[in-house]
């Protein structure tokens, strides 16, 4: 089976480099029918919207997303359902389902999301975060987010710059670090459902640190004016997003005293 999936991924890798979509949809299909990885009913919608089949794009992303919500990865259930909204944001069934992830079990019970092979334990994952707010609260949270892709390498928030959005990893990894005495300084490097970027909002000063995507990874956003008029209206997400700032403040602290 192994080397059945390894050629089935070697041919897949083909296809996309051809953008023949229609052959690597039927890679896909064949690979998913052996290892139900949830990522590859993902590269299905990824490549259905390359063809311009939105709405079989849609229920991809859903199909995806429920996925996900059954192995227990409640960020990566979300990000899928927001791909979904994206492509048709009067999609009822995406927008019921992901409403109805702030009463799953890894959410109503404060649990951390399965680890994935090779992934380390969230240093500051958003889970507790959703448990704190009511399901109203979730519902506007959720629905003001954007989804963004970024290629290994590239800079997310620069440490100096301005900017409050808050963002949430959902796929791969990003590196966080600091300038300290002319020395760059690794303070984490975080993996799905951990949530950063509250800093700057909480304090209304530039960024603290630079993030940087170690590979290809895909993040939801909270851009700040969004930020801004929820907390308008619901005040009390302001307290939840400082108790993790306060935290954060506590960790950054200790990582310097390491180097200093």
């Amino acid at each position: 089976m192994a080397s059945e999936k390894t050629t089935l991924s070697e041919n897949i890798q083909k296809y996309l480099q051809k953008a023949d979509w229609k052959s690597a949809i039927a890679e896909m299909e064949k690979l998913f029918a052996i290892d139900q990885d949830p990522i590859v009913r993902v590269r299905i919608g990824d490549a259905r919207q390359k063809l311009n089949q939105k709405p079989e794009a849609v229920k991809e992303y859903i199909h995806a997303a429920d996925l996900y919500a059954e192995k227990g990865f409640v960020v990566k259930a979300l990000a899928q359902y927001k791909l979904a909204l994206r492509i048709d944001p009067t999609s009822k069934q995406a927008q019921q389902k992901m409403e109805s992830l702030h009463s799953h079990t890894t959410v109503a019970e404060n649990k951390i999301e399965p680890l994935e092979f090779g992934t380390l334990e969230p240093a500051s994952s958003v889970i507790p975060l959703f448990a704190d707010l009511t399901q109203e609260e979730f519902n506007d949270f959720t629905k003001r987010m954007v989804v963004h892709t970024y290629p290994a390498g590239k800079t997310i928030i620069r440490e100096g710059e301005s900017g409050s959005s808050v963002y949430v990893a959902t796929r791969g990894t990003v590196g966080v670090s600091t300038m300290l005495q002319g020395k760059k300084v690794q303070l984490a490097v975080l993996q799905p459902s951990d949530f950063f970027g509250e800093i700057a909002f909480l304090t209304g000063k530039p960024r603290t640190a630079t993030v940087e995507a170690i590979e290809e990874t895909e993040l939801l956003e909270v851009p700040e004016d969004e930020l801004l008029d929820l907390i308008s209206k619901r005040p009390r997400i302001k307290q939840v997003l400082q108790k993790y700032h306060e935290e954060r403040v506590k960790n950054t602290l200790e990582k310097v005293k390491e180097v200093i």
